[in-house]
């Protein structure tokens, strides 16, 4: 059985999907935002498909590059 699905939290699971409608899997978001140095849902679902069907995953797509945009940041000198 796949871990994702026995657990109740799955942060961190490289398989997890971040939209439903279009399997795109988070992983899949975040190579995108970081190799392409996307900022905005709308270049996301450009690049990656994500966010085009029902559009429930937009929150979770802009706290993803929220939060890759942090990892990114450098660090104050």
């Amino acid at each position: 059985m796949d871990a994702c699905l026995t657990r109740s939290d799955c942060t961190g699971c490289p398989g997890r999907v971040i939209c439903p409608c279009l399997g795109v899997t988070e992983e899949t978001v975040l190579g995108a935002v970081t190799a392409l140095g996307l900022r905005s849902v709308k270049e996301v679902r450009a690049a990656t498909g994500a966010g085009d069907g029902c559009t429930a995953c937009h929150r979770r797509l802009r706290l993803l590059i929220e939060r890759q945009a942090e990892v990114a940041a450098p660090a104050p000198v």
